[in-house]
């Protein structure tokens, strides 16, 4: 099996990253598994006290989801979440290194960290409606949490890719640096939280958690859920992902 995700330690602080640069850091299910085990294996105590999650190379934190690849494997979709949830749900603060892009679940992946740190020059941005596909409702409810309902719908309905300028307006990012400044920035972010107490960090990272995430009943999850598993199934869906794969403008029917 291949590294794609590689880990650093340094004075408490643990480096994730991504490794598939020739392709932009995208996910596909192996390195998804990957990250998952990785963030399982993390625990808050004296060892780790903050975890720093950047992509490898230049030219992107993360271009989204190896979309092929995802879509031939059985529950494609949960194996992302799955990925994700893992990251949100660290004890310890996760922060984002963002750089050039993090588009698609890319920009998911930020939206599951704690902090973003992103550069003057990047983009972000989510757009599973140019491709016909609902978006997972757990994700969703993350955008809804972190930016609120009116700039959720922004990014989600309209799948535009915003400057790191506007992506500090809506409150999808923390602060904006130069490119220059990212590294130095985000780590010293990192050695500012991991000079507090882990276990304080911990506890007070899962009350917030706690707070943040609205609960539903199970009928409200499982009527979202049928709602994104339909989407996968339509003819839409299907041309979308097409059109991905020759890079054009899909043609959507409507069924």
């Amino acid at each position: 099996m291949s590294d794609l995700v590689l880990v650093e330690m340094k004075e408490h602080i643990c480096t994730v990253t991504l490794n598939r640069p020739e392709k932009r850091n995208a996910l596909n299910p192996e390195l998804l598994r990957q990250l998952q085990d990785t963030f399982q294996s993390i625990q808050a105590g004296e060892e780790i006290r903050v975890v720093v999650l950047r992509g490898m190379g230049e030219k992107a934190f993360c271009a989204g989801a190896d979309l092929t690849a995802v879509l031939a494997e059985e529950g494609g979709g949960d194996i992302v979440q799955d990925a994700l949830e893992r990251v949100a749900n660290c004890p310890c603060p996760v922060i984002a290194m963002i750089y050039r892009y993090a588009v698609g679940a890319g920009c998911d992946l930020a939206a599951a960290c704690d902090f973003r740190i992103i550069a003057d020059s990047a983009r972000i941005g989510i757009n599973p409606v140019k491709i016909g596909l609902v978006y997972s409702p757990k994700a969703i409810a993350r955008f809804v949490s972190l930016v609120g309902p009116a700039y959720t719908k922004e990014l989600f309905l309209t799948g535009r890719f915003v400057t790191a300028q506007r992506a500090l307006e809506m409150g999808l990012v923390n602060s904006v640096v130069s490119e220059d400044e990212l590294l130095s920035a985000t780590y010293s972010l990192a050695q500012e939280l991991a000079e507090n107490a882990p276990l304080a960090l911990a506890g007070t990272k899962f009350i917030i958690n706690k707070y943040s995430n609205r609960q539903l009943s199970p009928e409200d999850e499982a009527e979202l859920r049928a709602i994104a598993r339909y989407s996968r199934q339509t003819e839409d869906m299907k041309e979308g992902a097409q059109a991905f794969a020759e890079r054009r403008k899909p043609e959507f029917r409507g069924k």
